[in-house]
């Protein structure tokens, strides 16, 4: 008997199916809408206790039986479609693939520090007489005549340092998924990082240009935790939250590993569809886990849905990031939609180990490409305010450039334009 956490995908969500469900299952149903500061999912989901997202018609239930969910979803009448385990998701950077090989191969230890050593002490590229970092150059900001100003765009990660000098005096609500680890604090790093490309302005120390969106209203939803795990519930929770709060665009810079031929999950589909209809457009990093040009690997979950707009990454000399995941399981869902710059990206950073002397940080991954299209996404917005969160997806993608010589299966429809 396998049991567990389990997210729990529901046809409706009527009055008479919710009981029938809570006797099957033998919990309490207590709906999102319920939930605040003080009455969070986390400290409410137990064996039997669930929470439903009402906004997604998701439930997420702990320590359940599945053969319990199994004979749910063979019942007819039941309002169960579909249930799947809980997942592990991770930023999806170079460092953090760089973190799950030392845990699985202690035999290349040594060699992994020394690459670890070099990424980390990278300097920064020194001021220099371009304005703007390469790849708001590539994408062509220098021609934006908007800025993103009224856009709610939501980054959901590991949090953000507040107390970074760019981001001090700005009107920025969050919300934190993880128990015991506030939003406004980021000791990993990354969600500062994405937060920056997306949002951020002018540097401080140089006076470069190295973020999109500056204008719009940054939102946070920390769903990583300090050291940059999360959960498939902890995901669901936050974007039920941005959807509630009608949030117009969520980036999601973080991956779970998928199989080739492996097909979406329906969870996400649904998610995705579920957004969509409330004019909402959900972007995700492809995925890390390619060593080109050699082994390419699929796209990355929630990025190979459907639903979810999917970021590959490209270099500063227009190459595929030789990292960046590929639309190999096109038939089954998992193709890439559009390219973003994702190396070498310098952007906001807070003052740690990593990075003692700078408030900024050089990064590579699809996680550093899927906020430039979050940028671009709130500069189209304020653009066309009349046009819905799909009909923005169809017009970054109709605008997005084909680089000469690189496959539809890894970049999609080009690299994002202004």
């Amino acid at each position: 008997m396998e049991t567990g956490r389990y997210i729990v995908l529901l046809k409706d969500q009527q009055k008479a199916s919710l009981k029938k469900i809570e006797k099957e299952l033998e919990v309490n149903i207590t709906s999102s809408e319920l939930l605040s500061k003080e009455n969070r999912a986390y400290d409410i989901i137990d064996q039997d206790n669930s929470v439903l997202y009402k906004n997604l018609g998701v439930l997420v239930v702990e320590n359940m039986d599945e053969e319990q969910l199994k004979s749910a979803v063979k019942n007819a009448s039941n309002s169960i479609v579909y249930y799947e385990k809980e997942r592990e998701f991770f930023p999806a950077d170079e460092l953090q693939l760089i973190n799950e090989l030392k845990k699985q191969s202690a035999g290349i230890a040594e060699k992994i520090s020394e690459l670890e050593k070099y990424m980390t002490n990278k300097p920064l590229p020194q001021k220099s007489l371009v304005e703007m970092e390469w790849g708001l150059k590539a994408i062509g900001l220098e021609n934006a005549q908007y800025s993103g100003k009224g856009i709610d765009i939501c980054i959901l990660d590991t949090g953000l340092q507040l107390s970074h000098s760019d981001f001090s005096s700005r009107e920025i609500e969050g919300k934190s998924f993880i128990d015991g680890e506030d939003w406004n604090r980021d000791p990993n790093g990354h969600g500062t990082h994405c937060a920056g490309v997306a949002s951020g302005n002018i540097r401080n120390d140089i006076g470069k240009r190295y973020g999109i969106a500056k204008d719009c209203n940054l939102k946070i939803a920390k769903v990583l935790s300090d050291s940059g795990r999360g959960t498939t519930s902890s995901v669901i929770d936050a974007i039920d939250w941005a959807i509630t709060k009608k949030f117009r665009i969520l980036s999601l810079s973080l991956a779970a590993p998928v199989k080739l031929n492996d097909s979406p999950s329906v969870l996400f589909e649904t998610i995705g569809e579920r957004a969509l209809e409330n004019n909402c457009l959900i972007i995700a990093a492809a995925g890390n886990d390619s060593s080109r040009p050699q082994i390419p690997q699929p796209v990355s979950m929630p990025a190979n849905s459907k639903s979810i707009m999917a970021v590959a990454a490209i270099d500063g000399q227009m190459k595929v990031a030789r990292f960046s995941n590929a639309g190999l399981n096109p038939s089954t869902g998992g193709n890439v939609n559009v390219c973003a710059p994702g190396v070498d990206i310098v952007s906001t950073y807070p003052k740690n180990s990593k990075n003692k002397n700078n408030l900024y940080y050089a990064m590579s991954g699809t996680s550093m490409a899927a906020p430039h299209v979050t940028g671009l996404a709130a500069l189209y917005m304020e653009q066309f305010p009349d046009k819905s969160a799909k009909e923005i997806w169809e017009l970054i993608e109709k605008k997005a450039r084909p680089i000469e010589g690189i496959k539809y299966r890894d970049i999609g429809n080009g690299l994002i334009q202004i």
